[in-house]
């Protein structure tokens, strides 16, 4: 007698993992004891053909696995890009402050103010050079 196995398998994920082999149930299995061979259902397969199902079945779930494991990977590497996204915008906003005080600071106004304290500095010396001559005069 064939054992039954118990392979409650949505149809959505029984066709898209094996879509070439039926899903078997365990209703599905009838043996038969006068020839000595096994059917299953009306699908015909015998004893040899249920093994070789199992074994694509188990293979899928093996790459089911393989598959699980590698968008594990993707989403630690996802989230790892996420936090470096992070980071980068707090360097960028960083260094539009850095551009925007840079940029006040090469406005003409801090020049204009040291120019005119200069000048206005040389025409107060010169004022006072000139003043003791201007005096003599008057």
């Amino acid at each position: 007698m064939i054992p039954v196995v118990s392979t409650a398998v949505p149809s959505t994920l029984g066709t898209t993992l094996a879509p070439n082999v039926p899903v078997i149930t365990a209703e599905a299995v009838t043996a038969t004891t006068t020839t000595g061979t096994a059917q299953v259902g009306s699908t015909g397969l015998s004893p040899d053909e249920l093994v070789k199902s199992m074994e694509e079945f188990k293979l899928q779930v093996t790459k089911l696995q393989k598959v699980k494991e590698q968008c594990a990977t993707l989403e630690q590497s996802y989230d790892i890009s996420k936090i470096n996204v992070a980071e980068r915008k707090r360097e960028i906003k960083g260094l539009e402050q850095r551009v925007k005080s840079l940029e006040q600071d090469l406005t003409f106004e801090k020049p204009l103010i040291e120019i005119r304290k200069i000048l206005w500095a040389n025409i107060t010396q010169s004022i006072n050079d000139v003043w003791p001559s201007i005096q003599i005069i008057f």
